[in-house]
């Protein structure tokens, strides 16, 4: 009569939980057996699951198959019929659902006598007495039939009884338990996953908020985390809250959920509270964030039912104690000029493409612009997913290229959420959310492109006092539309996702104020400027160094937006005093432009004479570094009368030492000039402007062959240069050492001075310096007899300078003749150029580490 399913030690459920009974038949043949069943069904306190045909808006089969899939025991009742057939079927409903049944616990009732039986029905009957694992059991009166299944079904769930219900059994008075199915998998996050689900199997861990800005994959992460531990609770319910405004909504929301109903003036969150308090259970509420006065519903369920717990997805956390948040990050992107199809957000991107065009490939080209692409969306999962889905129009090369704004990025699907369908509508969800001073802080700050801190934010967002940046501050973290990270300095750091910051940067042009916005920020940035110039003197000089580098880039977009303003005194103001820092950080092409296209503007004529001066020493500096001396005499002469004039002895040392660098070595005057040079140098102060003056000058002495003289003059260079803190100078200088020793016949003495300036050129990305570190080695390779590895160092060098846009320095440009020259000697020019060529294409990093393993 009844028999074990696949597993006979598979506990169900008792009475009280509220099994589901499916029972099969034809419908119009036994429709007294059907009801003494339900009756039976029903005694016991159970759910009789009953197909019946009528005006329906799905076939037949789709019904019955999803009832079957929510039912826990199988009756089947057998008359004479063998049912309708429909089309495309090879059996009747009554034999499909008998053979869909397979793993539930199957009680089988067979008509006897039943002269009549259609031939296709014995043999089913004939089928399921040769099944093993149930037995049919004949019957004939419908009344005894109904007694036999309630004593059937009473003994079935005594063999089975189970003090607590299967994973994913009904319980009663609730719903059954649901987890909506993303259409997509997930990828990645499997660090956060396992984060997640271990909170969730946590004793003492009740309520985990998953946080993040819109479009991070939280709804996503919290579904995956879910299912992985649905199979230990009693039931997980997915509720979501994005239609929800207040508190009052919370118990309607998650009520309809369970399907618990109103009972009469009885407080809604007191019925579901008393409905889950016996219950293990999990609720997954989606899009808390836009709920006011969420929390305090939140925390009275979890107060009243203890074997509750909950999973709440919001853009903030709650605010309750015992909360565990858990902030999700974008996806980890490939680095610059490195395709990585491992990286995460090139896998979503790919995954997401394949579902859009299952031909996608991502090679080559294709791959380097997927790159692109997911760094320019910052990996945030959204805007990958939304990119992606346009591969079949748009390959990834194309949408690059039109990348413009990833705001508009639209999705073309039509099951997602009206706030997912463009970035800008996720986005808008949350800005509804803010208070107004939040809107006008969050659009003041679109403007810090590199983030901002504390001091700048406040200097940036706060007009008259208007509003408290702080406190506004404090809830854009809290929305996550702002991210807090520690700055290499020490300083906490705030920024933006480029797309919140494209977002903010739209409302502050509609509120008109962008451009006070800015103007606020060059003036901060000044001052940070002019403490910078001094700190990096200074024992907090590393302190220092990493402020700038985290706000280069508000430097280079000010220093912009002041050129385009028609603000000289601003760009120099910003400039200026960081002159020697853009040197260092290989910036002199650009600031060369700058300088340029600086004092062609109206209001340089206007600038202070102090400014004046430092505007004609950028602008004469750079013309030579870029090989342009003709443009930059007539600066550098303005710049030493305005020296003496100012009675600047500093200005006059750079202006003289500049100046003679546009004349050829040879010159009489040039040493005399240089000798005055340094003379004002040592007058300033400033061993940093004595280091500077004294490299010129033993250049002088080395081009005479009076290697002694240069060496000394350099050594004392090298002094200054770490006397005032500077690697940068320090590391120039140890490149001209090196020369010293190579001209001196001691090319192991040579490499020893380049190994120490490689070192700093490698910690400061100093380019500039790689390229006439390179040189001074091929001069090494070329005198301890490996002309080709000199050709290919010397190659090297040239094509980083043409990299940066870079000449070599005049009074260096006569040694770097006689080298070449020297190669091509030992070569012969042809193959000499070949091998320059060689040196040409490789790495200029990885030529310095060769030729340094091969010196010595």
């Amino acid at each position: 009569m009844t028999g074990p399913g696949p597993d006979p030690a598979a506990p169900i459920g008792t009475p009280d939980r509220r099994l589901r009974v499916f029972v099969s038949s034809t419908l119009t043949e036994l429709a007294a057996e059907r009801a003494a069943v339900r009756a039976a069904v029903t005694s016991l306190r159970l759910t009789p699951v009953m197909f019946e045909l009528g005006a329906r808006p799905h076939p037949p089969r789709d019904l019955y198959r999803a009832y079957l899939r929510q039912s826990d025991v199988f009756v089947g009742l057998y008359g004479d019929s063998y049912g309708w057939v429909a089309p495309g079927m090879a059996v009747s409903g009554i034999e499909d659902e008998f053979d869909l049944s397979d793993g539930l616990p199957r009680l089988l009732y067979v008509r006897d006598p039943a002269p009549g039986r259609d031939p296709r029905l014995a043999a089913l009957v004939e089928r399921m007495q040769a099944t093993g694992g149930a037995s049919t059991v004949p019957f004939g009166d419908p009344a005894r039939l109904g007694e036999q299944v309630a004593d059937d079904l009473a003994v079935l769930l005594t063999e089975r009884f189970a003090a607590r219900p299967a994973p994913g059994a009904p319980v009663p008075g609730l719903a059954p338990g649901w987890l909506p199915e993303p259409p997509t998998p997930l990828v990645d996050r499997g660090t956060e996953l396992a984060l997640l689900t271990g909170l969730l199997r946590a004793p003492e861990v009740r309520l985990v908020t998953l946080t993040g800005p819109g479009g991070i994959g939280k709804t996503r992460l919290a579904l995956a985390g879910a299912g992985a531990v649905r199979a230990e609770r009693d039931g997980v319910w997915f509720v979501d809250l994005a239609p929800v405004r207040d508190a009052a909504g919370v118990p309607v929301a998650v009520a309809g959920v369970l399907g618990v109903r109103p009972e009469g003036a009885r407080p809604l969150v007191d019925v579901v509270a008393e409905r889950l308090a016996g219950v293990s259970a999990l609720l997954v509420l989606d899009n808390a964030e836009q709920v006011s006065g969420v929390a305090p519903v939140l925390a009275a369920l979890l107060e009243r039912c203890p074997r509750l717990d909950l999973l709440v997805t919001s853009r903030s956390v709650l605010g309750l104690r015992g909360e565990t948040d858990v902030p999700l990050q974008p996806l980890p992107v490939p680095a610059p000029g490195a395709p990585d199809p491992a990286a995460p957000a090139v896998e979503l991107f790919t995954a997401r493409a394949r579902a859009a065009d299952p031909s996608f490939t991502a090679e080559g080209e294709d791959a380097a612009a997927v790159g692109e692409l997911v760094r320019r969306l910052e990996g945030l999962p959204l805007a990958i997913e939304l990119a992606a889905a346009r591969v079949r129009v748009l390959p990834p090369r194309a949408l690059l290229r039109r990348l413009r704004s990833a705001l508009d990025l639209r999705a073309p699907v039509a099951d997602l959420p009206d706030r997912q369908r463009t970035l800008r509508a996720t986005l808008e969800w949350s800005h509804e959310l803010l208070g107004a001073e939040e809107r006008l802080v969050l659009a003041r700050l679109s403007v810090c492109t590199g983030g901002c801190t504390l001091d700048t934010a406040e200097a940036v967002a706060a007009v008259d006092g208007d509003v408290d940046v702080v406190e506004a501050l404090s809830a854009l973290v809290a929305q996550s539309l702002v991210a807090p990270g520690d700055a290499a300095d020490g300083e906490p750091r705030f920024r933006m996702l480029d797309v919140v910051r494209a977002f903010a940067a739209e409302r502050l042009r509609e509120l008109r104020e962008e451009d006070a916005a800015r103007e606020r920020l060059a003036r901060h940035l000044t001052g940070v400027a002019e403490s910078a110039a001094a700190g990096l003197a200074g024992p907090d000089r590393a302190t220092w160094l990493a402020r700038l580098e985290a706000e280069a880039d508000d430097l280079e977009a000010t220093l912009e937006w002041a050129v385009a303003a028609d603000r000289a005194e601003l760009v120099v103001g910003l400039a200026a005093p960081l002159a020697r820092w853009w040197w260092a950080r290989g910036r002199l092409a650009a600031m060369s432009d700058l300088a340029d296209r600086t004092a062609a503007l109206p209001s340089a004529r206007r600038l202070s004479p102090a400014a004046a001066a430092s505007l004609r020493w950028a602008c004469g500096s750079t013309a030579i570094a870029m090989g342009r001396p003709a443009d930059a005499v007539p600066q550098l002469t303005g710049l030493v009368a305005e020296a003496r004039e100012l009675g600047d002895p500093w200005l006059l040392a750079q202006g003289l030492t500049l100046l003679a660098m546009t004349r050829p070595p040879e010159d009489p005057s040039l040493r005399p000039q240089l000798e005055e040079a340094e003379a004002a140098a040592r007058a300033s102060g400033d061993p940093w402007a004595v280091g500077f003056t004294l490299v010129p000058l033993g250049d002088v002495d080395l081009l005479a062959g009076d290697v002694p003289a240069a060496t000394a003059r350099h050594t004392e260079a090298l002094a200054a240069a770490r006397a005032s803190r500077d690697d940068h100078l320090a590391a120039a200088v140890l490149d001209q050492l090196g020369l010293d020793a190579l001209l001196g016949g001691d090319p192991d003495g040579a490499a020893a001075h380049l190994r120490e300036a490689a070192a700093l050129h490698r910690a400061l990305a100093d380019r500039e310096g790689l390229a006439n570190c390179l040189e001074a080695l091929a001069g090494v390779a070329l005198l301890t007899g490996r002309p080709e590895e000199a050709a290919r160092l010397a190659g090297s060098a040239d094509a980083t300078r043409r990299l940066l846009g870079l000449r070599v320095w005049p009074f260096l440009r006569p040694l770097a003749a006689q080298l070449a020259a020297a190669v091509d000697a030992a070569l012969g020019p042809e193959r000499a150029a070949a091998e320059r060529a060689a040196g040409a294409r490789r790495d200029g990093w990885a030529a310095l580490e060769d030729a340094l393993g091969g010196s010595g």
